[in-house]
């Protein structure tokens, strides 16, 4: 949602306007694979911990989420970091909990909070602000000022959808000079062995961390004043679903890399095996298509790590339907690499029309009493 008015208190009533969107739907994009058939423990997802909830945690990521994107009053940093910990350590808790925002109990809420380079260049370590720049990709220039960038990054997420707004608003409430940029509802469907589907109907996610070794070494970041936390990357698509249906099966399977019903790569085995980037037909001709995206997103054409993806999709109106592209990665040219290359030989990115794009850095967790964001003071 665009404001271009001066900061004021946001009211539940205008989170929720703003997000434009209802939370019940189906489809979805996936992002870390859980065990299969791995449920949400009951007793919630504790907020405490070297990491922030919503992360690697849970490892299947829940239905439904509400991102906010604001600005802040950066000469009031460590205190706003503070009060949003606090909050959200006391409305995670099953034991104490919020109960007019969480009448139920907190179920598996989670809330992640990350800080952009302008709220980075104004703590302890200003510059760290260096680790969030981001080139320009196709179509960035035509996005609205609000639309680029952000000081603060809320992401709310539970199995739940009516907590979500409620829990949003109050967290806002704590934030001195808040004044937000975008919000949006997404959701996704039932995972089927771990992974689900994206809003073109095929497996999403299928190349990402598998292991805690590769958590650690291209997710986390290690050492320093964000060790325990890692670099959030969103990007905000309007998808040309239609247009993308329009193809024949056979065109859509190449314009993928991938069988639809399966999710096999187009040059053989089943749907977690690697894509075979060299197969061929008898007379010489890829299996997988020069264009297609199993072929211009995989790892060994940049060079670039793992990222691990929690997306979702959104409906905002009938013209505005698409993908909440959500990666964390401790290297932002993971992402940046990737996302130039698409930009030049990916055929589905011609179905997708960025709208929103940022970076944040996501905090380390809280623990030994430790305040949200005390290590860059």
């Amino acid at each position: 949602m665009s404001d271009e008015t001066e900061p004021t208190e946001l009211s539940r009533r205008a989170l929720i306007v703003g997000a434009g969107a209802t939370a019940a739907a189906v489809g979805g994009a996936i992002g870390f694979r859980a065990v299969a058939g791995e449920q949400t423990p009951a007793t919630g997802v504790p907020a405490l911990g070297a990491q922030q909830a919503g992360v690697t945690r849970p490892a299947m990521p829940q239905q439904h989420c509400l991102v906010v994107v604001a600005d802040l009053d950066t000469t009031a940093l460590r205190t706003t970091l503070g009060a949003l910990g606090t909050q959200i350590a006391l409305m995670t808790d099953p034991s104490r909990g919020l109960a007019d925002l969480t009448p139920d109990g907190p179920g598996d809420l989670t809330v992640t909070v990350g800080i952009g380079p302008g709220a980075l260049g104004a703590s302890g370590h200003s510059e760290l602000a260096t680790l969030l720049e981001l080139p320009e990709f196709a179509g960035d220039a035509a996005l609205p000022a609000d639309r680029r960038g952000g000081e603060l990054l809320l992401g709310v997420n539970a199995s739940d959808p009516t907590i979500l707004e409620p829990v949003a608003s109050w967290l806002m409430e704590q934030v001195g000079g808040a004044r937000m940029r975008w919000s949006e509802f997404g959701y996704r469907g039932t995972p089927v062995e771990g992974v689900g589907r994206n809003p073109f109907g095929y497996f999403d996610g299928i190349i990402v961390p598998r292991s805690e070794q590769e958590l650690r070494d291209d997710v986390m970041i290690a050492e320093g004043p964000l060790a325990g936390g890692t670099i959030c990357v969103m990007r905000r698509f309007r998808l040309d679903v239609e247009g993308f249906r329009r193809l024949s099966p056979a065109e859509r399977d190449a314009t993928v890399g991938r069988e639809q019903a399966t999710g096999a790569p187009l040059s053989g085995g089943a749907r977690d095996d690697q894509v075979d980037l060299d197969a061929k037909t008898p007379d010489g001709a890829l299996l997988v298509p020069a264009r297609a995206h199993a072929r211009a997103a995989h790892p060994s054409f940049t060079g670039s790590a793992l990222m691990l993806r929690r997306s979702y999709s959104y409906r905002a109106s009938d013209d505005d339907h698409g993908h909440l592209f959500i990666s964390y990665q401790n290297d932002v040219q993971t992402f940046a690499r990737t996302q130039l290359r698409l930009d030049e030989t990916d055929a589905l990115m011609a179905f997708a029309t960025p709208t929103a794009t940022a970076a944040f850095a996501i905090l380390p967790g809280m623990r030994d009493g430790s305040d949200l964001g005390a290590s860059l003071f």
